[in-house]
C-alpha cells in the first residue's frame, strides 16, 4: 500500500515560504477529487452527482456485499420495463435504475498472481478496498480489543485471588459469633 501511495504526487503545503509543493503520497492521503466541483461532476455524469464512496461500505446496509451486488448486478433490462433516459438496469440497486454505467469489464486489469480477470473478481477487490477505506484501522482496533479482553481476564483472576487472600485472614482473626 505504501509503495502504491508513493507512486502518486500529492500537492501539499504551504512550506516556509508559503508555497505549495509536490511530495510522494502516503496511505493516509485522500484520493484527489475527479471533478473540480459538483456542477462539473453532474455535467460529466448525465446530471447525476457521484456519491463519496470512501464510506459507502459503512453507510449502506450490507456494506461490501451491497457494493459487490451493485457492481455485478448490471444486466439487460426486462422487455416490459421502461427506463429513464441515461439510466442503466441493475438488479441490486433500489428501483433497478442507476445512472452509473457499468464500471467494470472482464480483462481490463491484469493480476500478477494469475487470478482470473473477471468482473466477479474485480468486484470482490473493489468492495474489499472500499471497506478498508471506510475503516482503515479496523484490524488494529480488533487486535487492541483482544489484548484488552485478555488483560481484563488476567486482572480479574488476580483480583479474585487477592480478595481470597485478604478475606481469609479476616475470617481467621474474627470468627463468626453465635447469637
Amino acid at each position: 500500500m505504501k509503495a502504491l501511495a508513493e507512486s502518486a504526487q500529492v500537492t501539499d503545503g504551504p512550506n516556509d515560504k508559503g508555497e505549495m509543493f509536490k511530495r510522494p503520497g502516503r496511505p493516509s492521503d485522500r484520493f484527489p477529487a475527479p471533478f473540480p466541483n459538483e456542477e462539473a461532476a453532474r455535467a460529466a455524469n448525465g446530471g447525476s452527482h457521484p456519491p463519496d464512496l470512501s464510506v459507502i461500505a459503512k453507510a449502506r446496509e450490507g456494506g461490501p456485499d451491497y457494493i459487490y451486488s451493485v457492481l455485478t448486478g448490471y444486466k439487460d433490462k426486462p422487455g416490459d420495463m421502461e427506463m429513464a433516459p441515461g439510466m442503466h438496469y441493475n438488479t441490486a440497486f433500489p428501483g433497478h435504475q442507476i445512472a452509473m454505467p457499468p464500471p467494470l469489464a472482464d480483462g481490463v486489469v491484469p493480476y500478477t498472481d494469475d487470478t482470473e480477470q473477471t468482473v466477479d473478481n474485480y468486484a470482490k477487490d473493489v468492495s474489499a478496498f472500499l471497506m478498508w477505506t471506510a475503516e482503515p484501522k479496523l484490524e488494529q482496533r480488533h487486535m487492541l480489543g483482544h489484548r484488552v479482553i485478555i488483560f481484563l481476564f488476567v486482572f480479574a483472576i488476580i483480583m479474585f485471588l487477592a480478595k481470597k487472600a485478604v478475606w481469609k485472614r479476616v475470617n481467621k482473626d474474627h470468627p463468626p459469633t453465635e447469637a
